[in-house]
This record gives structure tokens, sequence and C-alpha cells, in this order.
């Protein structure tokens, strides 16, 4: 195990930003982890508990909470955990606390709904700061890594020595970093994911086996392929954790809430019963609207995204737009 013996910031204490807190922790960091709810930071500083996210389990003493977010932006290294959607407001909000040797990991999925920006691409803008800037994705199921299970993920940094920074901090005998440099495919492969997550729930909940599982899984990354050719990105790294990796996990578990989210709807639920059930952010669902409004300008052939969002966003007939995401392709194999 190698231990960094730094004093980290996580921004954000959901389930994901709570794992890596206490990953950090376990690897002989000093954690602060920011909170909006003083009762989160009050249960975390008390109890070495955030039971909404991770249940019962214990979490390293190392971790201390606040509800003020200046404690962790004074920090040397910091990672963001907060929804994608409030990142830009977020920093440009808080900039003028953050010193300019501050290094961050993102952890954060999504893209930014007006300008396809991934939350990089956001950072850069706000604070002019891109070698310091680093993203994390993967096949990463909160509730499993929380247990100790194994996992692995990949962290994409233009700058080699701010990826193997946070790789210190956070790679241990259970929990796996890889590096890479390329840092918008990785965070798009992170962010579409979801969407194809949503369709893998989506035909379970309508009752559909195997056979057509690997055929929806098989054409989303082809989909997702055709997305990164036409914005000049790597496909190779779709073949990395970041893509099938992260894609497979997602598209498999009950408990990915975006998989969860298209289970009930293949089950009837309407959109609003399915996210009110759900109670936590359903990335895939924003990221659906931003990506089918980019696929449009683009004009691209892409059947999966275009049926989901007639199904999520237009209350189209499930069933029918389930059948024909295949059926309307172009019928190139890849």
């Amino acid at each position: 195990m190698k231990v960094s013996h730094k004093k980290i910031g996580i921004l954000g204490s959901g389930s994901w930003g709570t794992v890596l807190a206490d990953i950090a922790a376990n690897n002989g960091n000093e954690v602060m982890i920011w909170s909006r709810n003083s009762s989160t930071a009050d249960e975390i500083n008390k109890s070495h508990t955030n039971k909404k996210y991770s249940g019962s389990k214990k979490l390293h003493r190392n971790i201390k909470a606040t509800t003020n977010q200046k404690d962790v932006l004074s920090l040397s290294h910091v990672i963001v955990c907060i929804p994608s959607s409030t990142v830009r407001s977020f920093f440009k909000k808080n900039k003028k606390h953050i010193s300019s040797k501050t290094s961050f990991l993102i952890a954060s999925k999504g893209l930014e709904k007006k300008t396809f920006n991934s939350m990089s691409e956001i950072l850069n803008e706000e604070l002019c700061t891109e070698s310091n800037i680093s993203v994390l994705s993967g096949p990463n199921l909160a509730s499993e890594i929380i247990e100790g299970m194994a996992a692995a993920c990949v962290i994409a940094a233009k700058n080699k020595k701010t990826g193997k920074s946070f790789s210190n901090i956070l790679d241990t005998p259970s929990f796996k970093v890889f590096l890479n440099d390329d840092v918008k495919g990785v965070e798009l492969a992170g962010a579409l994911k979801n969407i194809y997550a949503i369709v893998s729930g989506l035909s379970d909940g309508l009752g559909n086996k195997k056979n057509t599982k690997a055929m929806i899984l098989t054409r989303s990354l082809v989909e997702m392929s055709h997305l990164f050719e036409s914005l000049k990105l790597k496909k190779l790294t779709l073949l990395g954790l970041a893509g099938v990796g992260d894609l497979f996990a997602t598209a498999s578990s009950e408990k990915s809430r975006n998989y969860s989210f298209g289970y009930l709807l293949g089950k009837g639920k309407t959109r609003e019963e399915a996210k009110k059930i759900i109670n936590q952010v359903i990335e895939g669902e924003k990221t659906l609207k931003i990506v089918y409004e980019k696929v449009s300008t683009l004009e691209l052939d892409m059947p999966i995204v275009e049926k989901l969002y007639n199904i999520v966003f237009k209350k189209g007939s499930v069933k029918e737009s389930f059948d024909k995401m295949v059926i309307e392709s172009d019928g190139r194999d890849l």
C-alpha cells in the first residue's frame, strides 16, 4: 500500500464522496469532507457513519466533516463529488478561495447542458488551471466498494504528475488505479454510460433476457463510438475502464440508480414515480437530454438515444420505443 500522508479535501458527502473519503483515509491521508447538510456533517464527526449513503459502515477516523467549503478548498488536493449540474456555479462562486497550486480530481460525471462541456472543461474555464485538473471514472458501484470488494478506476490527466499524485492517494490493494491521458474521452464515456444503463434497466424491466441485454449493450458501445468519432475523440478509450468497464457494471446492477430508473420505467412506472422511488440524483436522465440535443445538431444516427428520449421526455410507448431502438439502426455492425 502506498501511503502518501496528505491532507485531502472531498467536495460532496453523497455515496461516491463518502467512499472516496474512506479509501483516502484508509490509505494514510487526513480527509476533510464537505457537506451541504449539517446533520450529515455532525453524524460523520460524532458517529463516523453516513447512514443515508453507506449504511452502518464505520468510516475511518481520519475523516472529518465540515459545512464550510473553504475548509476543503484551502487544501492542496481536492476531489470533486458534487452533482455535475452544480459544478460551474459552485466554482464560479468559490474561485476566490482557491489557490493556484490546488490540484483537483473530478469524480462527478456529466455534461453541461448549454455547452456540452465536460466537468474538466468547466473547471478549466473557471479556474484557468488545466495542468492541475484530473478526472476519475470506471466501474465503481459505491455500495460494493464501501464493503471492501475489489474494484478499479482510471484517472486521466494531461499532466502526468497531477494524475500520479491522486493515484498515490487512492491506489490500494482492493482499489486499483490505472492512468490515462485522454481526459475528454474518459469523461464522455463516463457520462454516456449512464444513458445506456437506463436502457439496460428498461430491457430487464420489460422482461427481456440475456440475448437482448447483450444486443443492447453492444449496440450502445457502437453508438458511443459513433459519437466519439464525430467529436474526433479516441475510440480506443471506450475499451477501457471508463467505457466497457463502467458500462457493464452500471448496466447490470440493481444498485445503480440509472439502471433502477430504467427498470422502473420498464415495469410501467412514470418518470416522476421512478424518480420518487429512487430519491437520488439520476445523472443519466440529465445527460440523455443534453446528448439528444447534441446528436440532433451533429445529424448522427443514434436510435437508442433517440428512442429513450421519446420514452423519458415525450411519454412515448415504452415497449414500442424499445423495440425500435435496434430495428431503426442503419444496419452497420460497427
